[in-house]
């Protein structure tokens, strides 16, 4: 019989729909790996960001995914002699990237392949149960909004043509922090 290691703080009920949340996160992760191919999380987060923002400084690049800048600078060469960023001019000292002809090409596929897994995942629910997986998820993704640039990381792998505007909880959550944040400095 499994060891149970009890949750003080979190009645049965609520921990076990915690927990199953966690295991969510497991199902959710897998089909995301699978679906990035032969890339790491960091390096397919860097494509879709750019797919989308370019041109970036790598420093604005690491903030976003997650790296250091030395180690944002090591997967940004890696994917340079992959041939799928090129240097864009700044003006300035920093190095902005952009995507390639190929990069853009490969950063479609993985968008393209993330979407499908992560749909496959919504077909188990029926078009009612879809409906409220929406709407749960919206407050799920905004609740732990605190500012800009958590919302950027959340969202680094997102088809921002598609999760824009009124429709990206995420950064609606943020916009809304910055609009209260300056009316209190006002």
């Amino acid at each position: 019989m499994p060891t149970t290691v009890p949750s003080p703080d979190l009645p049965r009920t609520r921990a076990l729909r915690a927990n199953k949340l966690g295991a969510l996160w497991a199902v959710v992760g897998r089909a995301m790996s699978d679906a990035m191919q032969a890339h790491s999380e960091s390096s397919v987060a860097i494509l879709l960001w750019l797919y989308h923002w370019a041109p970036v400084g790598v420093v604005e690049l690491g903030r976003v995914v997650g790296l250091s800048q030395p180690a944002c600078s090591r997967a940004v060469d890696k994917l340079m002699a992959e041939g799928l960023l090129l240097k864009a001019p700044s003006g300035g000292r920093e190095v902005w990237l952009e995507l390639s002809p190929e990069g853009r090409a490969r950063a479609e596929e993985l968008q393209a392949a993330r979407l499908r897994a992560c749909d496959r995942l919504l077909a188990a629910l029926s078009p009612q149960e879809r409906s409220t997986m929406a709407d749960l998820l919206d407050k799920l993704l905004a609740a732990p909004v605190a500012d800009r640039a958590y919302a950027r990381h959340v969202c680094r792998f997102c088809d921002h043509g598609v999760c824009d505007g009124p429709a990206c909880p995420v950064g609606c959550r943020a916009t809304e922090l910055e609009a209260r944040q300056r009316s209190d400095g006002a």
